[in-house]
């Protein structure tokens, strides 16, 4: 089946443009930005928040103090924020490239799974009035997408229903702080469990959503130290120090150490008095309410609830996108700008990762994308109670631990935060922009397009060459967290462009094209490259369990429901052997960690019982008869 409109490069780009242009040697410097002085001198130096008011702010105007702010600082930018901003203007240059190659013939192919585009007949595209009759349905296209959708289930085999049932299991759980009462009882937090909580946070959770700017730690200790009023920053800490407990609690988990010498249900009890805040932050629309219910819905991804997450997520990105509306009146030049940012790009993430495995409502987050900065490289708040004195706390001054504990030995970690922060939008930005592998045949069917998927594999693989040296996984000989999540994510991606030529050829059954059946081999090696880290990640990342489970549950019903197909059997060269030992190694997913949601026991039950009848541990996979490259 011949395939129009091919390409004039892999990467659709003309051959003159396809690369751009090269800096000029000549070009002046690079320019300086400024970094804005957050808070006057008075403040500063008594440690405070300051309102930033001119010609004086509250606190120096009330007491009649020489109100001075210190002119704006200048720093050159960071090597990870010139090879990030490289990443974006690649995949600016490429999505406007394929645009203007492609003016009156696109293909007519659908986005990555996060979001379909409208598919078009090539020979009919010029007339206006057929491009609706020509669009895709929502069940047309969701065989070819690698989610848990009751489509994607009858694809594999589990009967109509099987995804509804995984939402409705979620959504009969009952919240823990309904659980305990919503009437919050007083928690005393002795200073050493609280700084571990931080400590925990800092490592373990902050790194994925890294919302929170320096100055943090002092914020915390200070509203811990008071009354704990109801309100939008004793629901920020409280639920920082409920996170934290959380990781600190999961520690048993991913390392297999003993257990904190502490009560394990302090997360609860830290919830708790959380959610006794709620009134104030839904009316509230300050920052500290955003970031309080980012971390609630951070919160209940750690617990592997999605649908939970999800409702804290969408009141997030309603509040954030108010807030930038407002932000974007007064001024970009403003901390506040700064922290919303981030704020946005976090929920942008979570939403984006949980409502395509859930098919949950769109919040219209997308649609601010291409109008809020990035968030720049100034370190992030980081935290590391090791680099203070853990056994002298006790007799040491919150503010002397605080001081140590924030010293330069942060740097490096802050940096390589800030550099997956950036890697991880410009993933999800390339998912959301770029299309997918299939077509409209004139005859009205959706088909498979090899050259499309050329063209995106060349677009991932652009994105992976401008990954910074921090956060790049082309050695990972010891797997870091979040070079680790990247990795994951890149063979992931290969295994989407690369599913609808599987599936055609499940649904033809018969002989195909060895161009597909080539295609249906990279679909088969991406996946056996990215079960290991998988199997890594959902140890290590806490807040994204749930859907990198998901992930292999769907992955492996889907390898194995190929593997089971006839001309893929005996027509692709793959190491059957290797295949085999990587869908068995799916069993080996510590059982604590499914055990935490009745939907992850359901789908971990249902691909143990699927490998056990398709590959028992005795069996073996025959060997193709030609030899494997």
């Amino acid at each position: 089946m011949a395939e129009q409109d091919v390409p004039a490069s892999p990467s659709g780009v003309p051959e003159e443009d396809a690369n751009p242009p090269a800096p000029n040697p000549n070009a002046p410097p690079r320019q300086r930005r400024s970094r804005a002085i957050t808070a006057c001198n008075a403040c500063r130096t008594r440690r405070t928040r300051c309102d930033r008011r001119s010609p004086a702010c509250g606190f120096c105007r009330t007491r009649g103090l020489d109100c001075q702010y210190e002119q704006s600082q200048t720093s050159a930018a960071s090597r990870v924020e010139a090879e990030l901003a490289a990443i974006n203007r690649r995949l600016d240059y490429i999505a406007s490239s394929l645009q203007a190659t492609h003016p009156t013939h696109p293909h007519p192919h659908y986005q990555h799974p996060q979001q379909l585009s409208p598919v078009v007949d090539a020979e009919n595209q010029d007339h206006a009035d057929s491009h609706a009759s020509h669009a895709v349905t929502g069940v047309e296209r969701s065989p070819f997408q690698l989610l848990v959708t009751d489509c994607m289930m009858e694809v594999l085999g589990l009967g109509p229903g099987f995804a509804r049932d995984l939402v409705r299991l979620e959504r009969a759980i009952t919240p823990p702080h309904a659980r305990i009462g919503l009437a919050a009882r007083l928690c005393f937090l002795p200073q050493q469990q609280a700084l571990a909580a931080l400590d925990a946070f800092s490592a373990h959770v902050h790194i994925w959503y890294p919302i929170l700017r320096p100055g943090f730690t002092e914020r915390y200790v200070s509203v811990l130290s008071g009354p704990l009023a109801p309100g939008p920053e004793s629901c920020l800490v409280l639920s920082v120090a409920a996170v934290g407990a959380l990781a600190l609690e999961d520690e048993v988990v991913r390392t297999g150490a003993p257990s904190p010498s502490y009560p394990e249900k302090n997360s609860e009890l830290y919830l708790e008095a959380a959610t006794a805040s709620l009134p104030a932050v839904l009316t509230d629309e300050s920052i500290e309410s955003i970031q309080a219910l980012v971390l609630l819905s951070i919160y209940h991804c750690c617990l592997s609830r999605p649908c939970q997450a999800y409702d804290y997520a969408m009141n997030a990105s309603f509040k954030v996108q108010n807030l930038l509306k407002c932000v974007h009146e007064v001024g970009k030049e403003d901390e506040l700008y700064e922290q919303a940012k981030r704020c946005y790009w976090a929920v942008l993430l979570l939403e984006s990762e949980l409502r395509d495995q859930l098919e949950m409502v769109d919040s219209g987050i997308w649609n601010c994308d291409d109008k809020v900065d990035l968030p720049d490289s100034r370190r992030s708040w980081h935290f590391d109670l090791d680099a203070g004195s853990p056994g002298t706390t006790t007799a040491s001054s919150p503010g002397s631990i605080i001081s140590r504990a924030s010293a330069d030995g942060g740097a490096h970690a802050s940096d390589r935060v800030q550099a997956y922060f950036l890697a991880e939008i410009a993933m999800r930005r390339m998912l959301h922009r770029c299309y997918t592998a299939i077509r409209r045949t004139p005859h009205g069917d959706i088909v498979y397009a090899p050259a499309i998927a050329l063209e995106l594999e060349t677009q991932l693989d652009e994105w992976q060459s401008y990954l910074p040296d921090a956060v790049h996984f082309r050695h990972l000989a010891a797997p870091e967290p979040l070079s680790n999540f990247l990795r994951v994510q890149y063979y992931c991606c290969k295994m989407s462009i690369y599913w609808p030529a599987v599936y055609q050829c499940i649904q033809d059954g018969g002989a195909t094209t060895p161009e597909i059946l080539e295609h249906c081999e990279r679909f088969f090696h991406a996946y056996m490259q990215s079960i290991p880290s998988l199997l890594t990640a959902v140890r290590d990342c806490i807040v994204n369990r749930w859907t990198l489970y998901a992930t292999i549950f769907t992955t492996s019903m889907a390898v194995l429901q190929a593997a089971a197909t006839p001309c893929l059997r005996t027509g692709c060269a793959v190491d059957w052997a290797h295949l085999l030992a990587c869908l068995r190694s799916t069993r080996t997913v510590d059982v604590r960690i499914v055990q935490a949601s009745p939907s992850l026991s359901l789908l971990h039950r249902t691909l143990a019982d699927r490998l056990a009848d398709v590959c028992p541990d005795d069996a073996t996979i025959t060997a193709p008869a030609h030899p494997i490259p």
